[in-house]
């Protein structure tokens, strides 16, 4: 049986940009099974190699373009369209997973809408009570998957 990843991903030092790794944070600490949490300031390559061995990838990150949690399907980019760098984004990590052998069949993103990126810990009550959503939205998916 495959994994479940969810990848939360922003930064710890900007206030509402923590959300993702907020939320991956509070899924690692759930234990749920089969699920496997990575926690990053940002999308790398490298990121592609665990993704060849799940079923399904969500991808965690606070969003200034949103104004509610969203969760939406991948989109990847037409095949030859992919940049490499030291990062990169969700559906270009799918491209790279596929050429290293397997996508998984499902993959989302999970916006969570952020409005305060000054240094600092503390969320804004809008990404706070969107973090919380996230984390309940994350749990619905990997127990659908479950049941599936």
């Amino acid at each position: 049986m495959a994994e479940i990843l969810v990848v939360g991903y922003g930064n710890d030092l900007r206030s509402d940009d923590s959300a993702g790794r907020i939320v991956a944070s509070r899924i690692e600490a759930m234990a749920l099974p089969r699920v496997v949490v990575r926690s990053q300031s940002q999308l790398t390559p490298e990121l592609a190699l665990d993704i060849t061995r799940a079923d399904l990838v969500v991808f965690v990150d606070a969003d200034v373009d949103c104004e509610r949690m969203t969760v939406q399907p991948v989109q990847t980019d037409p095949p030859g369209s992919q940049s490499m760098s030291h990062h990169t984004d969700p559906a270009t990590l799918l491209l790279l997973a596929e050429d290293l052998g397997r996508v998984p069949p499902d993959a989302y993103v999970v916006s969570i809408p952020a409005s305060n990126l000054e240094l600092g810990f503390e969320l804004s009550r809008r990404t706070a009570a969107a973090t919380e959503e996230a984390v309940a939205a994350i749990v619905g998916i990997v127990e659908q998957s479950q049941d599936d």
